[in-house]
């Protein structure tokens, strides 16, 4: 009697293994009926991903927290133990190279379509866009100053003193970046450290106007709070297409082609639909998308880019 109840017992606990399997997807992850997105995303951006999430999932609900890079990589941190989130989508390499213990591993099919150059190097982390470190001008400011803006160097001129906007590069990702592209190319030496000098005059030149906001870039230039701002290729031409008297000024001094990427945040609720998520955002559909209204730049072979008086990717004066 003994033995046939130990059996039973046994018995039971293979059932209760094989049900439990059952009721999670294929990759070990429970279903659910939601996903949470942490994003440093534009508002159109968050517009257009709740758009077009829902004709492809539309028994998924899409969260949205939007927050700057710098912020949601400290959140993430902090709810470690009890995360809130499923994806982190934007910000740049170091912010996920810093997360890269707070992230799970996933490659994507879509990575077969990438460019190259701009495939993953870890499977913490996947580009889902080239960003561009793009000088936004306001034409009527710019021309009162009396000044020309080619280039970095022209960034350092006095005439321009206080009439220059930055995002702060210890709370913005895209600051950093763009701190990391003068390094890489304002150095007379071909070693980045010794580009500092450059860096000391032209934090002197903003004289204290620095944004704790990236978004806050475009705005003030655009509004004419300032003549000159540093930001995103696409914010720019957003606002030329939609009429602001602004320009685009691609550094001639060289430019970076850097990505902004995404990933699964470690031990979160909902990692079946977390995939999907990032699968969604590596699909040719939502590149597309965001190349034709968003105007960025894919990282997709397959996405067409095509905006009237800008140059195409592999025309731009880039540098590693």
């Amino acid at each position: 009697m003994k033995k046939k109840l130990i059996y039973l017992i046994s018995l039971l606990m293979v059932f209760a293994v094989m049900f439990t399997a059952c009721g999670k997807g294929g990759n070990g992850a429970e279903s659910t009926d939601r996903v949470v997105l942490y994003t440093a995303a534009s508002t159109n951006q968050c517009d257009l991903i709740q758009e077009l999430w829902p004709t492809i999932h539309p028994d998924i609900e899409i969260e949205i927290v939007m927050a700057g890079s710098g912020e949601l990589q400290n959140r993430i941190i902090a709810e470690a133990e009890n995360p809130q989130g499923d994806v982190m989508m934007g910000g740049s390499y170091a912010v996920y190279t810093a997360l890269e213990n707070y992230l799970t591993p996933y490659s994507t099919n879509n990575i077969k379509k990438f460019v190259p150059k701009f495939k993953p190097t870890s499977d913490k982390y996947t580009p889902i866009q080239i960003n561009v470190n793009t000088i936004i001008v306001n034409n009527k400011l710019l021309a009162k100053t009396g000044a020309t803006v080619d280039g970095w160097e022209s960034l350092t001129n006095p005439a321009l003193k206080g009439n220059i906007t930055f995002a702060d590069p210890s709370s913005s990702s895209s600051g950093r970046e763009q701190v990391v592209n003068m390094l890489a190319t304002m150095n007379k030496t071909g070693k980045m450290e010794d580009g500092w000098s450059f860096i000391t005059e032209f934090i002197k030149n903003l004289d204290g106007k620095i944004s704790s906001s990236s978004s806050a870039i475009t705005t003030g230039v655009v509004n004419g709070e300032y003549a000159v701002g540093i930001t995103n290729e696409e914010n720019v031409i957003d606002n030329i297409v939609n009429g602001a008297d602004v320009s685009a000024v691609y550094a001639k001094e060289g430019i970076t082609l850097r990505n902004s990427y995404c990933g699964i945040i470690k031990g979160c609720k909902n990692e079946k639909n977390a995939r999907l998520l990032v699968d969604f955002f590596t699909s040719k559909e939502y590149q597309q998308a965001c190349a034709d209204r968003l105007y960025q730049r894919s990282v997709r072979s397959d996405v067409t880019f095509a905006v009237e008086g800008v140059a195409a990717t592999e025309d731009l004066s880039a540098v590693e």
